[in-house]
């Protein structure tokens, strides 16, 4: 249950001591119809964003007008809708969009009383089977006939939930040691400023001013989210603050997980102390000793947790999640990536005009928590780099943003070019860090690392040069990639032929496709098969030939083709098979 039988009383004595009822309240004694309960769900909601309310109540068991408590026998557990189904799966089917709404029942004074509490609407009105209300004085009304209201709501969009004040809370909601942490990381962030020279004279709420943790000494969401006392939690409600930190196998099971609330500021800092990270050795080119590199920059990890709190869209009400497996850590939240692409994070200087959670921004960026300018991704980026470690990823579908930090050498040529190349420009390690992961890259950039002597083969199958991996001591795996010439698949083709004297297509693609670089997928190995077949031996060549049908074709030589055979090997004449129906 969200509110306690003490809370349910005192927001009940709070609604009946108004004078009048304001807009979002309403109090009814016999409603039981579903229909009017659906629209007054709408009304409410809609309403509540209107007056700038976070939430709109229909109690019912106190009488309109004098407030009189007089119970009620309404049980929205009993009473059923359309087609006998239950009143509140019915109410998930027909109000849109699907908003956080309850229903409450308590005693008091021996009489049964039900609040439905309704959540202000957001960015969009709610709506029953299609069709929007509003409640105007007592009564209900469709939206579209208020256009002033429904206008109002529809300007939610650039709304900064963040920044709205937590009115008539004061000190006592913050945590004592978030708060004192806050003013420790104030003190670094602004270290050797003018300003800080001050801070021993400022009380409490002067510190959350310069923190853009208040406004005019009124805390807002944004200081709730980052010190406000776990038990403070509803403050942010309907808005939902949890980090979960998730253990995870090779298999993706889940071994262990933590939760962590509010306060964000040291809840935070908990949570990446979950995260273990051990030492990595790589033997670089000429060496005698090993370079250690740590699994995991804490940076790294501290701002991809950070940035998730900052872009969260908290009304969502998701946890902001962190999956550490063995060789990676996941940081997911809900929202969009403001910056568009992960290139214009990286590689523009240029930032999104707005964000949804500025007054957190602010905040964050004034207790040292993110980089300013929007540059805390490049630094990422930045710092793999300098790290020799693979770059971050980050998969931006299903409206939430999750980034990647790889925690294990995915290519040993790769770390170890970044070992001995270290002026390489970033967008170079991008490109080769999307190489060693098996990704295509532009022909541009394709073309500037073939001038660079980074890489080989044929765009876009593009491997690490021979140099490299000469440097590395891994010539096999470099052929592995490379591939032979044409001229080596041909002549296995023609001296299988020449032993068997016919060959299915089944039986080359088993000769020819364990031999093709290993940077080609199965089908485009089938194809390069094909195409060597059709295009080169046989049309161009004249050396193979294809015969019966197409369920029982066979490849034999030809004149042509055996004179070859017999050119390229001496033994020809001893162990070829032509057979008769060949050319």
């Amino acid at each position: 249950m969200k509110y306690t039988q003490k809370e349910l009383e005192n927001m009940l004595a709070e609604f009946r001591a108004c004078p009048a009822e304001p807009p979002w309240l309403d109090f009814k004694t016999g409603l039981k119809d579903p229909v009017q309960i659906a629209k007054y769900i709408s009304g409410l909601a809609n309403v509540a964003a209107y007056a700038g309310s976070t939430h709109g109540y229909l109690v019912w068991g106190v009488q309109d007008g004098t407030h009189t408590l007089v119970g009620t026998d309404f049980d929205p557990d009993v009473v059923l809708a359309e087609k006998k189904q239950p009143l509140r799966l019915w109410l998930r089917l027909v109000v849109k969009p699907q908003i956080q709404y309850e229903f409450y029942t308590f005693e008091i004074e021996g009489m049964k009383v039900v609040m439905l509490e309704v959540e202000a609407a957001y960015r969009q009105p709610v709506t029953f089977k299609g069709c929007a209300y509003v409640r105007i004085g007592s009564a209900l009304t469709e939206l579209s006939k208020t256009p002033k209201i429904a206008e109002s709501i529809y300007r939610t969009v650039g709304h900064d939930w963040s920044a709205e004040l937590v009115r008539g809370e004061g000190l006592d909601a913050l945590d004592p040691d978030a708060l004192a942490y806050a003013k420790q990381e104030f003190s670094l962030k602004h270290k050797g400023e003018r300003c800080i020279e001050d801070m021993s004279e400022w009380d409490d709420i002067t510190f959350l001013n310069k923190a853009r943790l208040a406004i005019d000494g009124e805390l807002t969401r944004a200081c709730v989210l980052l010190l406000g006392k776990p038990e403070k939690a509803h403050l942010v409600r309907p808005a939902f603050a949890r980090i979960t930190w998730h253990l995870m196998d090779g298999e993706g099971n889940t071994l262990d997980f933590h939760h962590f609330g509010l306060p964000f500021l040291t809840g935070a800092r908990d949570a990446l102390a979950k995260i273990r990270s051990i030492m990595l050795r790589i033997m670089p080119e000429g060496a005698f000793m090993p370079v250690e590199i740590a699994q995991y920059d804490a940076w790294v990890l501290r701002e991809a947790l950070h940035n998730c709190i900052a872009h969260q869209d908290y009304e969502k009400r998701c946890d902001i999640v962190i999956s550490e497996f063995p060789d990676r850590v996941v940081f997911a939240n809900a929202g969009e990536f403001r910056p568009g692409s992960v290139e214009k994070a990286v590689f523009s200087n240029s930032r999104p005009r707005d964000y949804p959670n500025q007054q957190l921004i602010d905040a964050m960026v004034e207790l040292n928590m993110i980089d300013t300018l929007g540059s805390g991704i490049r630094r990422m980026f930045m710092t793999q780099k300098k790290n020799f470690m693979p770059m971050p990823d980050y998969d931006l579908s299903d409206n939430e943003v999750k980034a990647t930090v790889v925690g294990k050498v995915l290519d040993e040529r790769f770390t170890r070019a970044l070992i001995k190349k270290t002026d390489l420009p970033l967008d170079c390690v991008v490109a080769l860090d999307a190489i060693q992961k098996g990704r295509k890259i532009n022909r541009d950039m394709a073309v500037r690392l073939r001038k660079l002597g980074l890489v080989e083969g044929r765009f876009p199958h593009l491997f690490i040069a021979s140099r490299l991996a000469a440097q590395a001591d891994r010539v096999e795996d470099y052929l592995d990639s490379k591939g032979y010439d044409d001229t080596f698949y041909m002549q296995k083709v023609l001296e299988y032929i020449c032993l068997k004297g016919k060959a299915t297509r089944t039986q080359i693609n088993g000769l020819i496709m364990k031999h093709l670089p290993n940077t080609l997928a199965d089908a485009q190995k089938r194809t390069k098969v094909g195409n060597l077949l059709s295009l080169k031996m046989k049309k161009r060549f004249g050396w193979i030939d294809n015969v019966g049908n197409d369920r029982k074709s066979m490849w034999i030589l030809t004149d042509r083709g055996v004179s070859e055979c017999k050119r390229k090997n001496p033994n020809c004449k001893r162990t070829c098979k032509r057979s008769e129906s060949g050319k």
